[in-house]
């Protein structure tokens, strides 16, 4: 098993969507509902493709897209933030709890320093635990807590600001 990182390109957005699409199964890792096709993503995925600012960086095994980690810009258009990003990753389901999200996280806080990023966030729903646990793990903070501001099956969730200030 050889595991190799790299920046996304344009023919991986069936595995990025097919990856997004397990996230959204387990109805605690994104707001979405209903499973997303290849061209309700494209447009989101282009622009990363395209970005060499705002990447998505996949992890491959035996040539298998196995997760991935993308930059997005914090209110995008406004030049006040270039310093801050937002990252969000997802792992195929047969890939978690093998310290794949560690490593995506890695290369995403690395590349965030190379590019001067200065700070990093993310966003999650209060019932992602693996999520919370992963960036509580690297010392990202709760910067903020929006209560009751998603509903997903009748419970209501929160979101959790999570911030990360790069030396």
């Amino acid at each position: 098993m050889n595991i190799t990182f790299r920046k996304a390109s344009e023919t991986d957005l069936p595995s990025v969507v097919e990856i997004l699409n397990h996230g959204i199964k387990t109805r605690h890792s994104v707001g979405y509902f209903v499973s997303q096709s290849e061209s309700e993503q494209k447009e989101w995925f282009e622009e990363h493709v395209r970005s060499e600012r705002y990447p998505i960086i996949v992890s491959e095994e035996d040539g298998k897209v196995t997760g991935w980690i993308s930059m997005s810009p914090y209110r995008k258009g406004r030049e006040a933030f270039n310093r801050t990003g937002e990252v969000s990753a997802y792992i195929h389901e047969d890939h978690r709890r093998k310290g794949l999200g560690q490593k995506l996280l890695d290369c995403m806080l690395e590349f965030a320093s190379e590019e001067g990023f200065k700070i990093i966030f993310a966003i999650v729903l209060d019932k992602n635990d693996p999520s919370i646990n992963l960036l509580e793990r690297n010392h990202f903070e709760r910067w903020a807590f929006l209560p009751d501001v998603a509903e997903i099956d009748g419970v209501l969730l929160n979101h959790i600001y999570f911030g990360k200030r790069l030396t």
